[in-house]
């Protein structure tokens, strides 16, 4: 979801206004706005076929140990759930997903039986942005659950960007409940991106939490299972919104080939980037496919600094630790980038695999690509090195699964069809391990997480796994409430930092008078960020 990291522009006043209109005048008027949005800017989601595309793989190594990583970062201050009482509370049973006891009401549980042994038919829709390689990896997973669950069959929408959705379930959101029923098989019931989208929509009532179909008891009990830092990542006003199956940080791939012992310091990461930097002959020290806030982070946090405290609602764009770090990153890291050629994903990751740099800062996206171009074996992942005591941080995104306001339309079988969907998908192991095994994906569950450490030797993908989930706890999660929206935006005016750099180096020719353009105009740009988006938050 490399899409993820940087989170979509909220809804214009225009649509705004648009939606309120289309209230007012009539249901079909909703039905006119998702069926005519301009494909130019907002694309039209591929219709789900009559059943999804499967492929039978085989049934991975269940492993039923359930193991904390050694390593915690700092999280978000919630409450700690109770623990799950002995016996059931009145009303409440037991049912296992994967190795985890869950305690549901005993609707929903006699549900799961029934689907189980397909005495219901329930159909439910499932959006997504996925690449094609993401794609193909989670319809197994997909498929894996109908196997399990035959009563439930899952068709999927396909997003070509996830902007299209954010029109559809806002808009859904404006019609009284009872009038929703019509759209059905239009609009899904469950979709899937990072986090940092949770405080925006539940704000705006556009998803509804988990624990609201569930009941509160079964999140405390499955909340031991998974990474804290995830858990309290999909967790907003004491709510879950959804549960979170991967997680995701930039990290720092290493092509073995050319650098056969991957950095363990800075100093050792900047003497290979040294070493290899030569612009004369097409090489270069470490390609980035970005430099927003959400790339850079990492430096900027080992600084002390940071763009925006959660917790606090404070901005960090004027402290002196902020803009430390963002001037560390272009002395010491920018310099040996190929700027000149583009500073996107394509670019960059191409520069990459085509063995022009022997690191590529990136995130688990790009794991598939690593591994088509250079073959398992000849790449690795490791944590972003120390800068002396100081530790990068990234962002973390956790994969989510949010459910709209459709999973409560019509019979309650539907969105009970939804939470086991969820349910199944972040705690089954196989299901894990199929996402594991196919996307590259950072799994988040605890036992699913030692599993994989523990038979690293068995999978050459392993050890890259095992760096990204390192990184994963030595991250930051990104920022989930609806103000990061705004805090987003700030790339804009800091945009004016690496212009100053491709404008110096265009113009010279020289890298050392280029890094001094930039860092001239670092404290500018970070005032002109905070200006920009201090009026904007909400306290």
């Amino acid at each position: 979801m490399k899409r993820g990291m940087i989170p979509m522009n909220a809804i214009t006043k225009t649509t705004a206004l648009i939606l309120v209109v289309v209230v007012v005048i009539a249901v079909t008027g909703i039905v006119l706005y998702i069926s005519t949005r301009p494909p130019t800017t907002t694309p039209t989601p591929t219709q789900p076929t009559t059943t999804p595309i499967t492929t039978p793989t085989t049934t991975p190594t269940k492993t039923e140990t359930t193991a904390t990583p050694t390593t915690t970062p700092t999280t978000p201050t919630t409450t700690t759930p109770t623990k799950t009482p002995t016996t059931p509370l009145p009303g409440l049973v037991k049912i296992t997903i994967g190795d985890v006891e869950v305690t549901v009401p005993r609707e929903f549980a006699d549900f799961v039986e029934k689907a189980k042994r397909g005495e219901v038919r329930v159909t439910i829709y499932f959006g997504h942005a996925f690449t094609p390689e993401e794609r193909e990896g989670f319809l197994k997973a997909i498929d894996k659950f109908m196997k399990a669950y035959p009563g439930v069959e899952v068709k999927e929408f396909r997003y070509g960007g996830m902007s299209e959705l954010q029109g559809q379930i806002s808009a859904i959101a404006q019609i009284p409940p009872e009038q929703r029923e019509q759209f059905i098989g239009s609009i899904p019931e469950v979709f899937t991106w990072a986090h940092d989208w949770i405080g925006w929509f539940a704000d705006a009532g556009w998803i509804i939490p988990l624990d609201d179909i569930i009941g509160s008891q079964a999140y405390q009990d499955i909340y031991p299972h998974i990474l804290g830092t995830a858990m309290a990542a999909v967790t907003y006003r004491g709510k879950a919104y959804g549960l979170p199956y991967a997680g995701e940080a930039i990290a720092l791939f290493v092509n073995t080939k050319l650098v056969s012992t991957p950095p363990k310091t800075f100093d050792e990461m900047k003497a290979v980037m040294e070493q290899y930097y030569n612009p004369d002959v097409g090489t270069y020290g470490v390609a980035i496919p970005g430099t927003s806030m959400y790339h850079i982070n990492a430096w900027v946090t080992a600084y002390g600094g940071f763009f925006y405290d959660e917790a606090t609602k404070e901005l960090g764009f004027t402290k002196p630790e902020t803009a430390e770090g963002i001037k560390f990153f272009i002395a010491n890291i920018y310099r040996y980038v190929n700027v000149l050629a583009g500073v996107d994903h394509t670019t960059q990751r191409n520069l990459f695999g085509e063995g022009k740099t022997p690191f590529y800062i990136s995130g688990p996206w790009d794991v598939s690509y690593a591994v088509k171009t250079f073959g398992v074996g000849n790449f690795t992942v490791v944590q972003l090195p120390k800068i002396g005591d100081k530790v990068p941080k990234p962002f973390a995104g956790f994969r989510n699964l949010y459910i709209t306001n459709m999973a409560i339309v019509g019979a309650k079988e539907r969105q009970y069809a939804v939470a086991l969907f969820i349910l199944y998908i972040a705690l089954d192991n196989d299901a894990i391990i199929t996402l594991v095994n196919e996307c590259g994906y950072v799994p988040v569950k605890n036992s699913v997480a030692e599993y994989i450490i523990q038979h690293s030797s068995e999978n050459p993908l392993y050890p890259v796994i095992i760096g990204f989930f390192r990184q994963l706890v030595n991250a930051v999660p990104m920022p989930k409430d609806k103000n990061m929206q705004s805090v987003w935006g700030a790339d804009t005016p800091l945009g004016a930092i690496w212009q100053a750099y491709a404008n110096k180096l265009q113009e010279t020719k020289s890298v050392d008078q280029a890094v001094e353009a930039a860092v001239s105009v670092v404290d500018q740009a970070l005032r002109d960020a905070y200006n920009q988006v201090a009026p904007k938050i909400e306290k």
